[in-house]
């Protein structure tokens, strides 16, 4: 698990503390440009076993591992029920402010198509971490994140995508709408999910560069994004509901976004490491 945000003032910061015993080993297995492991602090009285286990994997990784009271990985962890005895600090490599990443696609690399995806009002951290999940999977370039608004990085994010968000790369910003200027004037069309919206989702090809919207269940897109957004596309329903669960609805825009780029152009090849 990851450190619950009590202190609003960790919103939006790279560092996080990673606790449990599979959390920890997790850590340890990303690559260093993904996830840089800060510390790992392991209880004395954690069963040998364990702590051979976590020493060569913390040897292979180039971080000591000390053997601490276990009070000490408690105060770290703040989840004495469920740090297992081990905890780590750790940080984030993917993440950069909204204006780095747009100056790191000037010049030749403005060439290449960029796909990102936003989440508007969406506070089920489980949610999120489905949508980070399938955003790695499709190879897409990366998530507009705002400070304010949605859950920043913590356990259930972690957890919900299967530890995928450490491979996503992040742009952070204040707020969403904020976020969404910034992009829409360094020529990205903004397309809002919503039902109903002005065309068909898999009927839309997006501009070079673009970025999908996907709005809660219960209250879709706010009206400062719609305003925002050069279009609103739905996912045609044929059965009688009403709306699709957030993290399915922006799962199709991630595929369709994926699937309308070149062979040259996929995952395989695409989704350059944001510094």
């Amino acid at each position: 698990m990851v450190s619950s945000e009590s202190r609003r003032t960790r919103r939006g910061h790279r560092e996080l503390v990673v606790f449990g015993r599979r959390a920890v080993h997790e850590a340890l297995g990303q690559r260093p440009d993904d996830l840089a492991v800060l510390e790992v602090q392991v209880a004395k009285s954690t069963a040998s076993s364990f702590r051979i286990d976590l020493e060569r994997a913390c040897r292979e990784r180039g971080v000591e591992m000390r053997s601490v009271a276990m009070s000490e990985v408690n105060a770290l962890s703040e989840a004495p029920r469920h740090d297992q005895g081990v905890v780590a600090r750790v940080a984030l490599s993917r993440v950069v402010e909204v204006e780095t990443f747009l100056e790191q696609h000037t010049g030749r690399r403005a060439r290449k198509p960029l796909r990102l995806l936003a989440l508007d009002g969406v506070t089920n951290a489980q949610n999120v971490g489905m949508v980070v999940r399938t955003v790695v999977a499709c190879g897409l370039d990366g998530m507009l994140w705002p400070r304010t608004g949605m859950p920043w990085v913590q356990g259930l994010v972690v957890k919900a995508s299967a530890s995928a968000v450490y491979r996503c790369n992040v742009l952070r910003c204040e707020t969403l709408v904020e976020g969404l200027h910034a992009l829409q004037g360094a020529g990205f069309e903004v397309l809002g999910l919503a039902h109903p919206g002005e065309a068909r989702l898999f009927d839309h090809a997006p501009a070079h560069r673009a970025i999908f919207v996907a709005g809660s269940e219960t209250h879709g897109l706010s009206g400062a994004v719609r305003e925002l957004s050069d279009a609103t596309l739905e996912v045609p329903l044929v059965g009688p509901v009403e709306s699709l669960n957030v993290a399915v609805a922006a799962s199709l825009a991630c595929f369709h976004a994926a699937n309308l780029l070149a062979p040259s152009e996929s995952a395989a090849t695409r989704g350059e490491t944001a510094r």
